[in-house]
């Protein structure tokens, strides 16, 4: 059995006993409470009678009340407690022991009926026995059950219909997640589970599975892209390296530009395992309180003196006491990668500006130059890994950079935005405070 109609079942299983349970409580309660009744107009019944103090006005008191009473269903009888015999009444039953119980004796109706009665024992000798016809009682409780079972079988019936709607409608929202796995383990990875606009959970975990099937369609893409690039920008260093090699002992300068070469390599590598380990997810766990405009103030004044030395000028910007969760060593190195790019590539004698403010909830890091800018159309494509711009082909760098920027910032839940300054550009990373 599939398992939304199992788990249709168990629900209309668990529907179907509650009820049962329900009406059984309620039948039992009815019948308790009938029996109290009955053995208080019984009791009330004898208190009316006890008080007379000889056989012969019983007899006669019991006379004049099944004439006057035979309307409310009660039975007498009297019985001489040394032979047992019935010497008054006309309840025709045998003597029973003293104390409340039952017996079946002719109803009103001459057919045989279960009364209820209570027997006493008189001051002068004799028992007295009052019974009270349950057969009203037996045709109420016939009635509690007939319309109990009659409505146990329609709740079954309808149990039953809605077991198997809400069987088919699990069916409905599950096997399109079902297929949407088997046409992803089939290849196609641009399948997609459909939505149907409406607010429950299904539709909240149709998108978070598109959300996840996004985000590995662009994990494998950027893998895919990373090993093609790897491949394509270790061709050139390390054919240099190899030339460097062969060079030795022939060339004095050879030895320094073989370990250049491995030294540029190695930080290629630290950059991409750098960038891995950001977009992880794992470094969340790390994340502490920084005082991000005691940060940002520090990088600033560290890197001033560099810019000053190649004949430009850094104006740092900052507005205090502002702080954010997150991992120190990464936003500071994300920074710096921002501060290097600008002094790279932005002429002598041009400024650069560093800052910090508070838009909304969110503290926002701008670093602009009035550098060659990026091109609109290549602002998204330079947050990828190894993707260099036209204008920075001939500097060094590997153009990983702004993606680790990016990761950075990701890892954070912030955002990355290239602008342009005109002239220049204007990197700004917003963050939540």
């Amino acid at each position: 059995m599939r398992a939304a109609y199992r788990i249709a079942l168990i629900f209309a299983s668990a529907f179907a006993l509650a009820f049962s349970v329900l009406g059984a409580s309620v039948y039992l309660a009815a019948n308790i409470q009938f029996q109290a009744m009955r053995d208080r107009d019984i009791s009330r019944e004898i208190g009316e009678m006890v008080d007379e103090t000889t056989r012969a006005r019983m007899i006669d008191e019991i006379g004049e009340r099944e004439a006057e009473k035979l309307g409310q269903r009660f039975g007498y009888a009297l019985f001489e407690p040394a032979s047992g015999r019935r010497i008054g009444g006309a309840l025709a039953i045998s003597m029973p022991r003293a104390g409340a119980g039952w017996a079946r004796a002719a109803g009103r109706s001459g057919a045989a009926a279960r009364y209820r009665i209570a027997a006493v024992d008189l001051r002068f000798g004799d028992r007295l026995v009052i019974g009270l016809d349950s057969q009203q009682i037996e045709e109420v409780d016939s009635a509690i059950l007939v319309l109990f079972g009659g409505a146990f079988v329609v709740l079954i019936g309808i149990s039953a219909l809605g077991g198997l709607l809400l069987g088919r409608y699990l069916d409905a929202r599950l096997d399109p997640v079902a297929a949407t796995a088997r046409a992803i383990i089939a290849g196609d990875l641009n399948r997609r589970v459909p939505l149907r606009g409406r607010s429950d959970e299904f539709e909240e975990t149709a998108h978070a599975i598109n959300a996840m099937l996004d985000r590995i369609v662009r994990l494998m893409k950027n893998l895919r892209q990373v090993s093609s690039d790897i491949a394509h920008d270790l061709r050139t260093p390390l054919m240099r390296l190899r030339g460097a090699l062969d060079r030795l002992g022939t060339d004095p300068a050879a030895a320094a530009q073989a370990a250049a070469e491995g030294d540029a390599l190695l930080s290629l590598f630290d950059a991409i395992l750098r960038i891995n380990e950001v977009e992880g997810g794992a470094l969340a766990e790390s994340f502490v309180p920084i005082d991000l405009s005691r940060l940002i103030r520090e990088l600033g004044e560290s890197y001033a003196v560099a810019f000053a030395d190649e004949d430009r000028e850094l104006t740092v910007k900052v507005l205090p006491g502002i702080v954010v969760r997150g991992h120190q060593e990464l936003l500071a190195q994300a920074v710096a990668n921002l501060l290097d790019n600008s002094r790279i590539h932005t002429p002598p004698g041009s400024g650069v500006s560093l800052g910090l403010a508070i838009a909304g909830r969110e503290a926002v890091i701008t670093v602009a130059d009035r550098g060659a800018g990026i091109a609109p159309a290549d602002r998204g494509r330079m947050l990828q890994r190894f993707v260099r711009g036209d204008n920075s082909r001939s500097t060094p760098g590997s153009g990983l950079g702004l993606s680790l920027v990016a990761a950075v910032v990701h890892a954070h839940r912030g955002e990355i935005e290239l602008a342009d300054a005109a002239p220049g550009l204007t990197v700004r990373l917003s963050l939540p405070i």
